[in-house]
């Protein structure tokens, strides 16, 4: 029985990721893929990136950036609307490209949009019967956000949208906001995301924030690892950076110091990404492809903390983490009921009877 869920749970995993990255997706979402050539798809490889969200606006875009992904074997998600109106004219050729991996469909799309978007679904799948489609979904922000989305639950929306294939969902909100973290609104929608990709047994996806604007900070290694742990311990199989590139300014969202400048150069955002995404990395494989089986929120001392219960094959794990963006919290522990430590560059070690986590920080233990 045991070597029959292995092999369940391994289709399972192939049916969900295909010819995508080959461990934790870690995605750049950039824009201008017009400018990208085979040093900057170097620049995102370095960065710790295995997958980018690009744009493009002609079928010779879409060529010419799977040809300088190749060799830094960078998945892509492509959105380009000569494939949504035509896709016989380039899916085709596309579809058995290395980096080739899934067809952009839309960015927070609202239910007007439900039935063209299944369309174009379908419309692709008869040019490439294994299409994966990827669509990022709007966060439940409020009362008049649900009105502007045309649903009164937020998990009507989310069920409406599974109808459409995919082999993920994908969310995106932003919690640290000014001085503060949004867990009010951030939690509830976490809840409703996980209670979706556990109904239709679909993992999910989570963006970050990279790119100060409006009311959203420059941001510190707090912050990044914040929303990178907060939804790892929530069962994310996939963290997405918005937005790798520095988007034009408009209205009030005056973007800047992302990653990559709109100058070409990099910034120091860029430093610290590449730092997040190294330190991600191993912390991310023990999450990959495992099972949450339940959470808490549990209050400390001096804090807050996520305590996450994973299991993933024979080993379980409870992992801690900090709610604060600026505030060291303190985790007591009972030794006796922890097998070993297991620091993020996965070494192990002893059980301490406290630890002491930096804004945003993840503790790792692993059960007896």
């Amino acid at each position: 029985m045991k070597y029959l869920l292995t092999i369940i749970l391994t289709v399972m995993s192939l049916q969900c990721w295909g010819d995508g990255p080959k461990s934790f997706p870690i995605i750049a979402d950039i824009m201008h893929t017009e400018l990208y050539d085979a040093v900057r798809f170097r620049d995102i490889h370095k960065a710790g990136f295995n997958a980018c969200l690009c744009r493009c606006k002609t079928n010779e875009d879409v060529k010419n950036v799977l040809e300088v992904a190749q060799p830094h074997d960078i998945k892509l998600i492509i959105f380009s609307h000569p494939i949504m109106r035509r896709p016989q004219d380039i899916v085709p050729t596309i579809k058995d490209h290395p980096s080739m991996w899934q067809y952009y469909l839309a960015d927070e799309p609202t239910m007007k949009r439900k039935e063209e978007l299944q369309e174009i679904q379908q419309r692709i799948a008869r040019y490439d019967k294994d299409a994966k489609c990827y669509i990022n979904l709007l966060p439940n922000s409020g009362k008049q956000v649900l009105q502007n989305i045309g649903v009164e639950k937020y998990s009507d929306y989310l069920q409406a949208f599974s109808t459409i294939k995919q082999p993920q969902i994908s969310y995106d909100f932003y919690p640290v906001q000014g001085k503060v973290v949004r867990g009010d609104k951030w939690y509830p929608i976490l809840e409703d995301i996980r209670k979706e990709s556990l109904r239709t047994g679909r993992p999910f996806w989570a963006y970050i924030m990279c790119v100060p604007h409006h009311i959203y900070p420059m941001p510190t290694l707090a912050h990044l690892r914040l929303q990178c742990y907060i939804n790892l311990a929530y069962g994310a199989q996939g963290i997405q950076y918005f937005a790798y590139s520095t988007p034009a300014p408009y209205n009030q969202y005056d973007f800047h110091d992302g990653p990559l400048l709109r100058n070409g150069k990099k910034s120091k955002t860029y430093d610290l990404v590449k730092k997040m995404n190294a330190e991600l990395k191993p912390v991310a494989s023990i999450f990959w492809q495992s099972k949450v089986t339940s959470i808490e929120h549990r209050k400390c001392m001096n804090g807050e903390v996520v305590v996450s219960h994973i299991k993933k094959g024979d080993n379980r794990y409870t992992c801690f983490v900090n709610k604060s963006s600026d505030k060291e919290v303190t985790v007591n522990l009972r030794p006796s009921d922890y097998a070993k430590r297991v620091r993020k560059n996965l070494k192990t070690e002893g059980v301490k009877s406290y630890y002491t986590l930096s804004a945003g920080d993840i503790l790792i233990l692993k059960d007896k």
